[in-house]
């Protein structure tokens, strides 16, 4: 019985590999900007405006949309993600304005990455409910080549993250940060910054 559930499994495995390489393969045939991996969405939305370049891979259950309407508004949304990036399982990567991410980006699970909220602190928008309200961006977010992203951490809109930094698990960043430093907490801050950067101070 063992035996035989093992085979089974084992099948459906190799079965679950066959689909999902041959949904990729549709979908780099029908978005030519997607050179990527996309292994078992949660959620697409608006592929047309995302651009994924080669070697990169987005884990299960992650969620990836661009909206170019919410509502009765319109928007130009943009999502760039860059070479050899890895985006763990269960993350998400929302846009209606800018996202751009460089190369070789890393994260862990559960990390979310968003331009945009649910209106804003204006009474006219607090006075109605959250789903009903416009889109608010601040500012397209940026994050350069060779970030490593914590599990469960929160990139909020007009956010620029340099390159070569470390976002520490569960930290929520609402303002820049500077290239190779290492931020966490709530809201995130410094808690360490490489003034000269090679190869053996990267080492932290």
């Amino acid at each position: 019985m063992f035996v035989l559930f093992e085979s089974i499994s084992w099948l459906i495995l190799i079965l679950m590999r066959i689909w999902i390489k041959i949904y990729n393969l549709i979908l780099h045939y029908c978005y030519k900007n997607i050179k990527g991996y996309i292994c078992y969405p949660h959620q697409l939305r608006g592929l047309q405006y995302v651009q994924i370049g080669e070697g990169s891979t987005i884990s299960t259950g992650s969620i990836l949309t661009a909206w170019d309407e919410y509502g009765e508004i319109k928007y130009t949304p943009s999502i760039i993600i860059g070479k050899h990036c890895r985006i763990g399982e269960y993350c998400q990567i929302t846009a209606c304005h800018k996202i751009i991410i460089g190369d070789n980006l890393l994260t862990g699970r559960y990390v979310y990455i968003s331009d945009n909220a649910h209106g804003n602190t204006q009474i006219k928008h607090l006075s109605i409910p959250p789903i009903k309200r416009p889109l608010y961006v601040k500012g397209p977010v940026i994050i350069g080549n060779n970030v490593w992203i914590g599990e469960g951490a929160r990139i909020l809109s007009g956010v620029t993250i340099g390159d070569g930094s470390v976002i520490g698990a569960n930290a929520v960043v609402t303002h820049d940060v500077p290239a190779y430093s290492v931020v966490g907490g709530v809201p995130a801050k410094i808690i360490k910054r490489i003034e000269h950067c090679d190869s053996a101070n990267l080492l932290i």
